[in-house]
């Protein structure tokens, strides 16, 4: 029997695999690759049931419940993908195959009452879903800009708005007044075959046209042609107005009054700064006041926020500090990332599943022999036949071999 004849039938092994799941990877097709490649382990299902239940409490009574949700582990654990599909399971605009998401996930799950409690929440309370990934979507020019400040740009851009704080609020108020069908007619009559989306990030095009056509559409507000500026300097909101006006625009552009903000690697961009963690803590504190448990923070991390976890050496003490503004915190193993690498790279066919095990069986007592080692700390004795079967035709990485026993050649 061949290499490739030992693997599951239904998976090509030459088929592309997604080695980084991100926020921005949306495009059908792609999602598709994405969730049918994606593993559930036992504990992962757990961590699932864990945070619907409390979701589901805090969208049903409303108040000031917790929404802040920690969810950590090392890299490869599979923080991304959790909390993508689960956001991507509460959007009942996103589809595959003229499937809602929240099928295909489903799919993925094991448990009956995980798979049924999905179906609960996100149906009772489907939700607008903005994802964030600090790591990628910074502010041109402005790194390591606070957090709230970062997730209202990306509010405005998943909006449809300007990424200028000043024609955004322009854009907002003719959307009011019912006058942006004007502005688009304006933009088409005077660049063929262009919309006002092609230009208003263009600080060029903006700051030559936007003081006419503001002068025209308002000329009580704007009494001259040149009386708008599209200058940002001394433009400042606080948190708070940043905050109000995020949920209003998100609640107003989807018609979901549950909002699930998700914010990818957040631990390694506050990491130690003080005022990169304290803006953090008063947006997840503001969330929980002015959201009604109906608007949720979830933030993925390395690092945990407890002092007494084994990994303390990558935390510090001031993300500390966090952990009262997400008490609900979901840790994804480190064990599960070796099950789903092999899950997911090598799975067997039944043939191959009998096939190795009759190889085990005829040399496993030799491959153990040779590559024993000697005072290794951290060796692993578990040497099985399904461990040789589910990582064929590697070496396990705990292992070194030292002479070839004839069985892995």
């Amino acid at each position: 029997m061949t290499i490739r004849a030992l693997f599951d039938p239904s998976k090509d092994i030459y088929r592309t695999i997604e080695k980084v799941i991100t926020y921005d990877s949306a495009q059908e097709r792609r999602l598709k690759a994405e969730i049918s490649e994606y593993v559930v382990t036992e504990s992962i299902e757990e961590q699932f049931r864990k945070l619907l239940d409390r979701m589901h409490l805090a969208m049903e009574t409303g108040g000031e419940n917790e929404i802040g949700v920690w969810v950590s582990g090392f890299y490869g654990s599979g923080k991304s993908s959790f909390t993508k599909y689960l956001g991507l399971a509460f959007d009942d605009r996103c589809t595959i195959d003229g499937t809602p998401f929240i099928k295909h996930l489903q799919d993925r799950l094991h448990q009956p009452q995980t798979k049924a409690l999905l179906g609960t929440v996100a149906q009772r309370f489907p939700a607008a879903v903005v994802m964030l990934d600090l790591a990628s979507e910074m502010l041109a020019g402005a790194t390591m800009e606070d957090v709230t400040t970062v997730l209202y740009f990306k509010v405005l851009k998943w909006a449809g708005y300007s990424d200028n704080l000043v024609v955004a609020d322009f854009e907002r108020h003719l959307e009011r007044d019912g006058r942006l069908a004007e502005l688009e007619t304006r933009i088409a009559s005077q660049f063929p075959g262009r919309t006002w989306a092609d230009v208003h990030n263009s600080p060029l095009l903006v700051s030559a046209l936007l003081p006419r056509i503001a002068h025209e559409f308002y000329p009580e507000l704007f009494t001259t042609p040149t009386a708008f500026m599209a200058e940002m300097k001394g433009w400042t909101k606080s948190q708070d107005q940043q905050i109000q006006e995020m949920l209003a625009i998100v609640r107003a552009k989807s018609g979901k009054q549950n909002i699930l903000f998700i914010v990818d690697e957040v631990g390694q961009y506050v990491a130690a700064r003080d005022n990169l963690i304290l803006n953090l803590d008063g947006l997840a504190k503001n969330l929980k006041r002015l959201g009604d448990g109906k608007v949720w923070i979830i933030a993925t991390a390395q690092q945990t926020l407890t002092e007494d976890d084994p990994r303390a050496a990558l935390n510090s003490d001031k993300l500390f500090k966090l952990k009262d503004r997400f008490p609900i915190q979901i840790d994804l193993e480190s064990s599960d990332i070796k099950e789903i690498c092999y899950r997911r790279l090598l799975g067997k066919s039944p043939a191959g599943e009998t096939e190795l095990g009759k190889l085990f069986n005829a040399h496993g007592q030799a491959l153990r022999h040779h590559t024993q080692l000697d005072d290794a700390k951290f060796y692993d004795a578990d040497f099985s036949p399904a461990s040789f079967t589910n990582l064929y035709p590697f070496r396990s990485e705990e292992r070194r071999v030292g002479k070839e026993c004839g069985c892995c050649v």
